[in-house]
Formats: C-alpha cells, structure tokens, sequence
C-alpha cells in the first residue's frame, strides 16, 4: 500500500526532492546488507569469546568451545577447539600444527593418533567405537576429526575401534581402557 502511495507524493514534490528519493531508494539497500553484516560480525566475535554450548554445524552432537591456554609468548594466548559429546562421551580433535602439539590437554583416557603412510598425519577420519558385543556406542563424522588427533572421555571397558579415511579405508583395532591410565593408539593408513 505505501509503494502504491510513493508515486502520488512523488508527483507533489520538487525535482529536487525526487532525486533524493531516487538516490535514498537506489542505496537503502546496500545501507540494509552492510547494517546487518556489521550486526552479524559483532555477534559471532561476542558467541566465540564465550564458553558456551552452541549447535554444531556439521552434525547434531552437542558441542561445546574447549579453550585451551598456549604456551608463553604465543600469539594467540588461548586456542579453542570444539568438544563434542555423544552418549554422555566428550571428544575432541587437535594436533594441527607446531602450536597445538606444544599444549597440555585435558586428560581423556583415550588419544587416537591418524598417520597416513610413514610419518605424514592425517585428518577427517571418521571413527565408530563400538563395545565388545559390537554394538555402536559411537560415530563420529569426518568433519568433526579436524586434525590427526583424536581425544576421548571414554569409560573403562574394551572397545573395538574403526576409522575410515577420505578412501574408504578402514583400519581396525581392539583397545582397552583402564581405569587411570592414559592409552595411545595409532590408525595407521597406507
């Protein structure tokens, strides 16, 4: 109704008046997209200086920001990973990098380490964990696995544990947890 209004008070006003409506109109647009850009912008820096829980955007486990503090004179400060968790089990993905070997992580029993070939590390490996009747507890999505280390909050038990690379390898192998004890199991992909 008001776009049909425009035209009758167009024809009451001054040739001037019109070219500021005209050259309003023709940028009212663009004022709209870089308002909301900006407004966007300022909300995802205020959500990722928070610890909160937020959706994912590759899946619909529950995720969480783990900022894990770097080590003196690094820039930045404080790196930050997501943790995931399914079936009451936390996980994480880390290892990109000079940085991220050097930090202290929190102590999960469980630290999968993907190697493709001799020395090379791997990433997006997508792992199934399952109990020893070979039920899923389990299934985590290559994009979830971000870096060649897995870290897991697992309970004390033996589980068979898969990973499939970008090929569709899978490499498969049985591992015990026990409590108190840190365990490292390498997938190693020819």
């Amino acid at each position: 109704k008001l776009m049909n209004t425009i035209p009758t008070i167009l024809r009451k006003c001054s040739p001037f008046q019109i070219d500021i409506y005209q050259i309003s109109r023709k940028h009212i647009g663009r004022l709209f997209a870089v308002f909301f850009f900006g407004i966007s912008f300022l909300f995802g820096v205020f959500l990722s200086s928070l610890y909160c829980i937020t959706p994912a955007e590759a899946s619909s486990h529950t995720v969480k920001l783990l900022e894990i503090p770097a080590t003196k004179g690094s820039i930045p400060k404080i790196l930050t990973f997501p943790l995931y968790e399914q079936e009451s089990i936390q996980y994480f993905s880390a290892g990109l990098g000079k940085e991220e070997r050097a930090l202290t992580y929190p102590p999960f029993p469980l630290k999968i380490v993907f190697v493709q070939g001799e020395r090379a590390f791997l990433a997006g490996v997508s792992v199934r964990i399952m109990k020893e009747d070979r039920t899923q507890l389990l299934m985590i999505p290559g994009e979830e696995v971000e870096g060649p280390w897995l870290f897991l909050k697992i309970p004390t038990g033996t589980y068979l544990v898969n990973g499939t690379n970008s090929k569709g390898t899978t490499i498969e192998k049985t591992i015990t947890i026990q409590t108190a004890k840190f365990t490292i199991v390498h997938l190693r992909f020819p």
